[in-house]
């Protein structure tokens, strides 16, 4: 994936509503780029996402990144398949909420830039249900990983200095 394809689009800032270029985003730590404002205010009040969180309006980063659109013949696999049913099951164990308002069409990824804009980790959503692994993330940053026994909490050492995981979410 090249990354320079999306170095100059404009997204909008969702605590200071201004256009920043994603090639700014390059000496930065940690960001979110979603692609509408519809629930960014329930998102941001859960805490669910502790870096800063970005809109891209036009959804212009998403087509040059290549996240692709599910279509009526896409949507019935990627919500009925078995990767599906299985999230929907640690949903609903975890007791997570949320809703299903918004643009449940357009799949989306993670990307691991270091500064400078090398890409360090690339990943594109094939279904709905997908997502990036914690420890994929931590083996780009150069971070080992060491799960505890319950097998859901990571302690990590590396480079950064120590960061401790749990589930989904990581902090210093």
């Amino acid at each position: 994936m090249d990354i320079s394809k999306v170095a100059k689009n404009l997204v909008k800032s969702v605590s200071s509503g201004e256009d920043v270029a994603i090639e700014s985003f390059w000496e930065k730590q940690l960001i979110g780029i979603g692609l509408e404002e519809l629930g960014v205010e329930e998102f941001v009040k859960g805490e669910f996402f502790k870096g800063e969180l970005y809109i891209d309006m036009k959804k212009e980063a998403y087509k040059a990144l290549g996240f692709k659109r599910l279509n009526i013949f896409s949507l019935i696999p990627s919500i009925l398949g078995k990767k599906a049913r299985a999230f929907l099951d640690r949903v609903k164990k975890e007791k997570i909420e949320g809703n299903m308002s918004g643009d449940g069409m357009q799949n989306g990824g993670a990307l691991v830039v270091e500064k400078g804009g090398k890409m360090l980790l690339s990943f594109k959503q094939d279904s709905a249900a997908d997502h990036v692994e914690n420890e994929d993330v931590l083996k780009a940053l150069g971070l080992s990983t060491e799960k505890t026994s319950n097998n859901d909490d990571i302690s990590t050492q590396g480079a950064a200095g120590g960061v401790e995981c749990k589930t989904d979410q990581c902090q210093e």
